[in-house]
């Protein structure tokens, strides 16, 4: 008899056990605190909600949105955003629609897969002209900063033999160079580089990405004659 009780007993405590060990599974940190999820199913809303959020911030901003700026919106850790995104990224690709998620530094962005580029083009005619081309000069700044950076100013110019001063701000204002600090020599002139925009505008995930210099100057020889590069 005293057997047939231990028995049971042991059972009871293995399903206790058992039914501890699951929900212990169904826990989820946010923070620094801790919430319980009453089930999976509930677990998986929430998921489901948090990657709607993502897609709806992406597709809303339509340019690189940072990881710690989305991690504030959630109220949650830039680590844990981080490993989010990067899961909603290879999900959201893996469905194979017209868009996806590409990782940019510690940015992501929304955009159009690469094979309906021509489509997208026909169709916006000369507004996406207006707003995408980059003349040559614009791109051989680009590719000077871009390689070289940080530079200075008097530094492209040296190289290019003529005053940029228009189109390096021209290109400041449209968000592909931005300032990255100051020389420190007599009158510390300013230090630019390249932006997220940038390598978004260039389909590259990091700067370290950038194709061999010979490659990027084989692009700028092929620049139409009016002097465009549609990108």
């Amino acid at each position: 008899m005293d057997d047939i009780i231990n028995t049971e007993n042991t059972q009871e405590i293995r399903d206790i056990n058992t039914d501890a060990q699951v929900k212990m599974d169904m826990y989820t940190q946010s923070g620094d605190k801790i919430e319980y999820t009453e089930n999976a199913e509930e677990q998986e809303k929430t998921e489901y909600s948090v990657g709607n959020i993502i897609e709806a911030v992406l597709f809303s901003s339509g340019e690189p949105v940072n990881f710690a700026d989305i991690a504030e919106a959630l109220g949650i850790k830039n680590n844990e955003a981080e490993k989010i995104i990067a899961d909603f990224a290879g999900n959201y690709n893996a469905k194979n629609t017209g868009l996806e998620v590409i990782i940019l530094d510690d940015n992501a962005q929304l955009v159009a897969r690469a094979e309906h580029i021509e489509y997208i083009k026909k169709v916006l005619k000369s507004n996406a002209r207006q707003t995408r081309n980059l003349s040559k000069s614009a791109l051989e700044i680009l590719a000077i900063v871009a390689y070289n950076q940080p530079v200075t100013k008097s530094y492209i110019e040296q190289i290019r033999g003529v005053d940029c001063a228009y189109m390096l701000n021209s290109l400041i204002e449209r968000g592909y160079i931005e300032e990255k600090g100051r020389l420190d020599v007599p009158g510390k002139p300013h230090l630019f580089g390249t932006t997220v925009k940038f390598l978004s505008l260039f389909g590259l995930s990091a700067i370290e990405d950038l194709p061999e210099i010979e490659k990027f100057k084989n692009n700028l020889n092929n620049v139409d004659n009016r002097g465009d590069f549609e990108v």
